[in-house]
């Protein structure tokens, strides 16, 4: 019924056990699909752990640095469920989301997912009604349409050349080609803490400037997507 999509490396492995158990203990069919830079690494340790159950893993390179961009794009290419689960190793339910996402099949939905920090205190709402919800991209735990996501061709995989904004992109797309989507309160996750870091020197600036170029040109269907022209 769910294809749950979360492009992961080795330094989410101890977010991801967390991760795979909570979603293995909740009785709906899915498949993890994980494109990752690691296939052989992560498949021994996966294994070894016993957190094979449902998944597939789908190798894939990039140049430099990290932006997930393609991996998303791989994932969905390759997912067989309608429904589309957008989502990241270290973000764990904290409610029984696929209960309840079972029940809004054919919408989209972006879940409330609340911030952890080094203590394991939950602290902020990272995105919920009235804060970050005027586009579906902070997709920290988000249900979406496959054709949906076809619609629009993915994420643009121009921002591999830098760091971030292509969830900011794929959002404001969305709004322009007119999908629908709610933010649902209900339905939460929880964002456990991990060390964060920019990992293209400058490549912020890079991706910001992409978003812009795309925000200027009114750009819906990208030619660098899933489909590429």
């Amino acid at each position: 019924m769910f294809s749950i999509i979360m492009p992961m490396d080795l330094d989410r492995l101890d977010q991801f056990a967390n991760t795979k158990q909570t979603y293995d203990r909740m009785k709906f069919k899915k498949e993890f699909i994980i494109p990752t830079r690691n296939k052989e690494e992560l498949k021994n340790i996966l294994a070894m752990d016993g957190l094979m159950k449902d998944v597939r893993l789908i190798p894939y390179t990039i140049d430099s640095g990290y932006n997930c961009s393609k991996a998303l794009n791989i994932g969905v290419s390759k997912a067989k469920y309608d429904q589309v689960i957008i989502t990241s190793p270290e973000v764990v339910p904290k409610t029984e989301v696929l209960e309840q996402l079972s029940k809004c099949l054919g919408e989209n939905i972006v879940c409330q997912v609340w911030d952890e920090n080094e203590n394991n205190d939950i602290t902020i709402s990272l995105v919920c009604t009235g804060f970050r919800d005027s586009n579906p991209g902070m997709y920290f735990l988000a249900m979406f349409n496959k054709k949906d996501i076809l619609s629009i061709n993915g994420w643009d995989e121009n921002f591999m050349k830098g760091y971030a904004f292509e969830d900011d992109d794929f959002g404001r797309r969305w709004v322009r080609a007119g999908l629908p989507f709610k933010v649902r309160d209900d339905i939460q996750g929880v964002h456990q803490y991990h060390e964060r870091a920019e990992t293209i020197d400058g490549g912020a600036q890079i991706n910001e400037q992409t978003l812009r170029d795309n925000d200027n040109a009114g750009v819906v269907w990208v030619k660098n997507g899933i489909i590429k022209e």
